[in-house]
Parts: structure tokens; C-alpha cells; sequence
């Protein structure tokens, strides 16, 4: 259902590819339906036939008109070394209300960490897209994981292959140096909610490389706490499984929490669209601005740090 008290919103648009695959759409069923993408900046964008089946919605600007603009929304959804360099530059960050970015929000914790000052001193209200954080799945596993004793094993396992593996595609989320890869790119989302559950320190960081720069598959144990117990994470973004699964084990038994095939799963959806479409619609409804995103960032360079260790 359409909500009527965001028709007369507008948001700015930036990217292709996710941008226009899954937060048009997700804008668009919203009820935000006047979008703007910049001609000047984004003209491979006019070649996605998507556009020609949501033209109605979409409207053109150039540099100049965006910058004496004001924007309800404005949607960054590049890769996180073009984020880095434009929000670095202070670009979309003085006409609009809400800022929206795609994780990582740089492509190392530590240029993350100045992509998070820079917002500090604006006084930004920003949401990261973390998508986990948005999945149907999210409260109620969080709620149970919280009601667990300590002296148990909580484990997360992700099992899938990526779409640069299995189209043996060249692209930026390949490479861990440019955002990409098991940690940077996929296990960000479980970082993220690691960091909400009240996670923050960790006793060791394995992984595996397909090449140099090319790291599929990572696993962390994090430390138990006052309130959580011992938890170990496993992503494998080159496996011939397809399978996101939470348990803990307790006397040596397994007791599963949540078994998915995907984080998110089609059968969830009303129809055969991006599964992500409705995750992407509880993001824009998001109001809650005091997310410690700095605890995530910490939480991520603590993992790397370990791997540096190890080396």
C-alpha cells in the first residue's frame, strides 16, 4: 500500500544498477514519485529499460539545478570508493534532509571512519543500508538470541556464490582492496548486526583468497560478554551451497534459531520482483537516526586487524 503522506516527497537518485533495480522500485511503491537523476553525472543510466517502465516518476537535473535544490531523500548507491570520494568532497551534503548510503560506506574501515566524522560535523541525518537490519527475519532472531544463556555456541553460517563468480564477471566487488569481498562487501551486513546485538571484541579472524586481492570466505569468533555468549561467523561467497542459517550448540546438540536459503528469500515476497524491494521499502521508512554506526566500524577493524596478525 501506497502511503499518501510521502507522494509529494522527492529524492535524488544517484547510481544505476541497484539504484535503479531495487531503490526506484522500492521508491516508487513507497509513494515517492518524483525522482530525480542527474543527467549530467549518470548518463549510462538512459540505456536501463527500467527507466522507460517508471518514466513517468523520473525526472532530469543538471549539476547546476541539483546544487540550488532541496532533496526529502538523496540515495548514494555507488561503489564505496566513488562514495568515499564524494561525500569526502561534501558532495550531497548540504540540500538534503535524509541521506541515504550503500555498505560499506568506504572501501576500508579506516576511510569509513572519516566518512563518519565528516557526517558528525554536518550533523547529517543519514541511514547506512544494512540490509540486515531491515529483513523480515532481524527483530524476532535478535529477540531470541537475547534470551539465550551464555554457556552455549552461537554460530552464523552464509553459504552462497556471488554473481561476479558465477558470471566470472570483472567488477570492484570482487576485490577486497575496493570494498568488495566476503568482509567488506557481505559480511558488513553480519558485522552490522553484531555490533547491534552488542558485540565489540574478537579473538580471531580466518580467511581465504581466490587471488591476491579476491577474498571469498571469511570466519570470526567474537568474544563472549555480560550479556551474549561466544559467536562465531562463516561466510563463503564462492560455494555451491545456498543456505543463511543461525544456531547455537549447547551439550553438543545443534538448535537452529533461523535456516533460510537466502537472507532474502523469495518465498517472502508477493511476487517474483527483487526480493530486496521490500527490505529496501522498511529502510526508507526508517526514522531512527541514533544507529552507533562508529561501534560497526570499530567492530569491522577490529576483524582486519586480526587477519593482519595473522599474516
Amino acid at each position: 500500500m501506497i502511503n499518501e503522506a510521502n507522494i509529494n516527497l522527492n529524492c535524488l537518485l544517484v547510481g544505476n544498477g541497484f539504484a535503479l533495480d531495487v531503490y526506484l522500485p522500492a521508491l516508487i511503491k513507497s509513494g515517492i514519485n518524483k525522482i530525480f537523476i542527474n543527467k549530467d553525472c549518470n548518463s549510462e543510466n538512459y540505456k536501463n529499460p527500467i527507466l522507460h517502465k517508471y518514466s513517468e516518476y523520473i525526472l532530469s537535473i543538471n549539476n547546476q539545478e541539483q546544487e540550488e535544490k532541496i532533496f526529502d531523500y538523496t540515495i548514494i548507491a555507488v561503489s564505496p570508493e566513488k562514495q568515499y570520494n564524494l561525500l569526502i568532497n561534501n558532495r550531497y551534503l548540504k540540500n538534503t534532509n535524509i541521506l541515504i548510503l550503500e555498505k560499506p560506506i568506504a572501501p576500508s574501515a579506516i576511510q569509513a571512519y572519516e566518512i563518519y566524522k565528516r557526517l558528525d560535523k554536518f550533523s547529517i541525518k543519514y541511514l547506512i543500508n544494512y540490509s540486515f537490519r531491515y529483513s523480515f527475519w532481524y527483530k524476532s532472531l535478535l529477540s531470541n538470541i537475547n534470551k539465550l544463556p551464555k554457556n552455549i555456541e552461537l554460530v552464523f553460517n552464509w553459504q552462497f556464490r556471488a554473481r561476479h563468480f558465477i558470471h566470472k564477471r570483472i567488477s570492484w566487488k570482487k576485490f577486497h582492496s575496493q570494498g568488495g569481498g566476503a568482509i567488506r562487501l557481505y559480511g558488513i551486513h553480519l558485522i552490522a548486526l553484531m555490533s547491534d546485538l552488542g558485540y565489540e571484541e574478537i579473538e580471531d579472524t580466518e580467511v581465504s583468497f581466490e587471488s591476491v586481492d579476491e577474498l571469498s570466505y571469511f570466519s570470526c569468533f567474537l568474544k563472549a560478554n555480560k550479556k551474549l555468549p561466544r559467536c562465531k561467523l562463516l561466510i563463503n561467497s564462492n560455494s555451491s551451497e545456498n543456505s543463511f542459517c543461525c544456531f547455537y550448540i549447547k551439550n553438543n546438540q545443534k538448535f537452529n534459531l533461523l535456516e533460510l536459503d537466502s537472507p532474502f528469500p523469495y518465498i517472502h515476497c508477493k511476487s517474483l520482483e527483487d526480493p530486496r524491494i521490500e527490505t529496501t521499502k522498511s529502510l526508507l521508512k526508517d526514522r531512527n537516526f541514533n544507529y552507533n554506526n562508529l561501534a560497526v566500524i570499530e567492530l569491522w577493524r577490529k576483524i582486519e586487524d586480526k587477519i593482519l596478525l595473522r599474516k
